[in-house]
């Protein structure tokens, strides 16, 4: 992802998890590319990583499923996402006036029946959070508290299963990902270990 602040490449990625890629996006990211990313694959791509269980790519992008991945053998096993699956998510989004059904986002999204906890709706809310904290300083410790409850080793492992695909665009979202992940944590530490540690 093109350098910009926390805020910004949160809230870039959230729409990256949201909506196919456009041209303009497509461009953007064409510097990163290990390899030519051409749009109409790039688009079935994320259709087929994000979207369409059945199309044997699938990659469920929420976090209560992330959670319970299991490992055997060679492959990764997921259970089925449960509409209440990120009910849990709902004070937040509630406290902080957020409503996912409010995003630009593709039909097989944002259906009326989704899980609140689908990645890109996580990061377009943290990105609102990060926002917060860059004007006041006093909202770093709920940013950091958020990201230390939602973004958990499920999310990388996301990421991980994106950034090891064939595909150009979904490995390019899913390293772009793990890059995000990363500064998100390295500049908002979890605040039980900090204390733990001090």
């Amino acid at each position: 992802m093109p350098e910009a602040g926390l805020a910004e490449r949160t809230a870039a990625a959230a729409r990256m998890l949201l909506a196919p890629p456009d041209p303009a996006l497509l461009a953007a990211l064409a510097g990163a590319a290990e390899a030519p990313v051409e749009e109409e694959q790039a688009r079935q791509d994320f259709y087929d990583f994000l979207c369409v269980l059945q199309s044997g790519c699938y990659v469920p992008p929420y976090v209560h499923v992330l959670a319970r991945a299991e490992r055997k053998g060679e492959y990764w096993h997921f259970p089925p996402p449960r509409f209440d699956g990120g009910d849990g998510l709902r004070l937040w989004y509630d406290a902080g006036g957020f409503d996912p059904a409010s995003l630009a986002a593709d039909p097989l999204i944002a259906g009326a029946n989704r899980p609140l906890d689908h990645l890109g709706f996580v990061l377009a809310f943290l990105a609102r959070l990060l926002a917060d904290a860059e004007r006041q300083p006093e909202a770093r410790p709920l940013a950091a508290t958020f990201i230390a409850q939602t973004l958990g080793p499920g999310t990388d492992l996301f990421a991980d299963l994106l950034a090891g695909s064939e595909s150009p665009y979904a490995s390019l979202l899913g390293r772009g990902l793990a890059e995000l992940l990363g500064d998100l944590r390295a500049e908002f530490p979890d605040p039980e270990q900090a204390a733990e540690e001090s």
